[in-house]
């Protein structure tokens, strides 16, 4: 099946890493991405996991700046913190947790992809699956008939209406606040907190971490990082439709960009700081002034395939990020179909065999991912040091 033609919908992470490895397989693969130019994360931090890596790792580059091999931009940090609200630790252990930026790993994939089949600006309209193909529709009226269609359009799938329609998407009923800042940017006491850990504080139904990325220039050296923070903060009704309502008066339920956060609730996010936050964290959030914000939600469809038509990453099932494990799971889908395809003599056989397995897994994390959430946000019952809140995909670490 390495002849197949495959059109893969959407060019974030997940789409860029099961096309380079069809591509790899010997597959014509075209991916179709609807935005205008190369995509960026906002400076957002990724755990890398070694499903997230996996492609860099057994080829034996490493996740590195551009094309310089010796330059690596993920970077480990030994310990996963708690600290108090005077900023003291109160529990830390060494976890050597993986980091690296988005952007990062974005830039990475796509450099393994020959830029001829890498679309800008083709946003799909729709798919119709046939018994042994599929025809992507396309915003500028254009139609393309594959082999097999991967949707990898994120949350707001326009694949999924053909293979799981009516998938609802549930709030959960609270955001994250993001943002990142310059190492250097921060005093030294405060920077030293973040240097070679994670650091956790819990608060009352509500949780902040922050944790060191690769900066300007890909850069993971000491003092040359930025530093990510996630605030989980509780946010539902009128307050709700407020928050994700921006500067310009346009609603945006999903995600609030930089720059776009209304200024009442920017200064209202460093006044809590202030009031709640470790002076370490609390400085760290008053010095970002463009935050970002996305909203939670829990989405898993029923099915992930249809005829020739399959769904992976985001698109099939969105993950609370408390697990840290959306970025691999996308990154495990492309893996699972490679390995399906590369090892079955019948496409529709790879790919039942794929959907069973990759729906138990989605099915799997998405519950942890879920009970984590409410532990912490709606329970209250997140304890710091609890070794069940660690990271990972098919378990700590994994």
């Amino acid at each position: 099946m390495n002849r197949l033609r495959v059109g893969v919908v959407g060019g974030s992470i997940g789409g860029l890493t099961a096309a380079v490895l069809l591509h790899e397989m010997g597959c014509d693969v075209q991916v179709f991405e609807r935005s205008t130019a190369a995509l960026q994360g906002r400076g957002a931090g990724i755990v890398v996991l070694p499903m997230t890596e996996r492609y860099f790792t057994e080829s034996g580059t490493g996740l590195h700046a551009g094309r310089d091999k010796d330059r690596q931009v993920a970077l480990t940090l030994t310990y996963w913190s708690y600290i108090d609200r005077s900023g003291a630790i109160i529990d830390a252990a060494a976890t050597n947790n993986r980091f690296t930026s988005w952007n990062t790993l974005y830039r990475a994939l796509l450099e393994r992809l020959p830029p001829e089949r890498y679309h800008l600006g083709r946003g799909a309209t729709g798919v119709s699956p046939a018994v042994d193909s599929a025809t992507v529709r396309f915003a500028d009226g254009r139609a393309d008939t594959f082999d097999l269609v991967v949707g990898a359009d994120g949350i707001g799938s326009t694949v999924r209406e053909a293979v799981a329609p009516g998938t609802p998407t549930t709030y959960a009923g609270y955001v994250a606040w993001r943002g990142t800042v310059l190492e250097r940017d921060l005093s030294p006491s405060s920077a030293e907190a973040f240097a070679d850990a994670m650091v956790y504080q819990v608060l009352d139904h509500s949780h902040v971490l922050v944790y060191a990325i690769p900066g300007p220039g890909d850069s993971a050296e000491a003092g040359r990082r930025a530093l990510n923070f996630v605030w989980y903060r509780n946010a539902r009704g009128n307050g709700y439709d407020e928050l994700m309502t921006d500067r310009h008066g346009v609603h945006r339920p999903a995600t609030m960009p930089p720059g776009l956060v209304q200024h009442r609730f920017v200064q209202e996010l460093h006044s809590d700081a202030s009031a709640q936050l470790a002076p370490q964290l609390a400085e760290l959030v008053q010095a970002c002034d463009q935050p970002f914000i996305q909203a939670i939600f829990d989405m898993t469809a029923d099915r992930f395939r249809r005829g020739r038509v399959i769904l992976i990453g985001d698109a099939a099932a969105a993950l609370r990020p408390h697990v840290a494990a959306g970025t691999a799971k996308a990154c495990a889908d492309g893996w699972a179909l490679r390995d399906f395809l590369a090892s079955a003599g019948d496409l529709d056989e790879a790919l039942a065999g794929w959907e069973a397995q990759q729906l138990a897994l989605a099915r799997r994390i998405a519950a942890k991912s879920r009970a984590m959430g409410e532990a912490a946000q709606t329970t209250g019952t997140m304890v710091p040091g609890d070794p069940d809140w660690r990271f990972g995909l098919f378990g700590p670490g994994n």
